[in-house]
């Protein structure tokens, strides 16, 4: 009884021992192909890897050391270049979740950072910049996933006439 419920249980999880090596890479969004789409996805990443290594060790002097005012500049140029993005994706009048994503990105980015400016514990630190590096994560994959549907998400329901 004990071999049949091993050779059982080793069936029922074999889908997921074997699907990893039959994988295929999943399909990827053209925008995020382009030049100026691969440089947002590299600097949000790179930016999500130096705010992971704060999070690591998370002290609260690091409000204060010039590396934190280089992250702020580089959180407010990663702003910029999502703003951008929504306008240029505004323009060619295509995939309008994006361009709703990015100018939610956009938005979000200035309060996680200011999440992180006003920490008074290394707790409230460290829970700061990991909602931040979530942040960034989300940014790099809403523009390297394709779209499967337009939902149709109005910016100007979602953001105000400011879009």
């Amino acid at each position: 009884m004990v071999r049949v419920t091993i050779f059982a249980a080793c069936l029922m999880f074999a889908p997921i021992f074997t699907s990893g090596a039959m994988a295929q890479a999943a399909p990827v969004n053209p925008v995020s192909q382009e030049p100026f789409y691969a440089e947002l996805i590299a600097k949000a990443q790179t930016l999500k890897a130096t705010t992971e290594g704060f999070a690591a060790t998370p002290r609260l002097s690091l409000l204060t050391d010039p590396a934190f005012e280089a992250y702020g500049r580089e959180i407010a140029e990663l702003t910029e270049l999502n703003l951008k993005a929504h306008y240029d994706l505004k323009a060619r009048g295509t995939d309008n979740d994006l361009k709703c994503v990015l100018m939610g990105v956009a938005l979000d980015l200035p309060i996680r950072f200011e999440g992180i400016r006003v920490a008074t514990t290394e707790q409230d630190l460290k829970d700061a910049l990991e909602d931040m590096a979530f942040l960034l994560e989300d940014n790099v994959d809403v523009i390297r996933t394709p779209a499967t549907v337009d939902s149709g998400l109005d910016c100007v329901i979602e953001f105000g006439q400011s879009e």
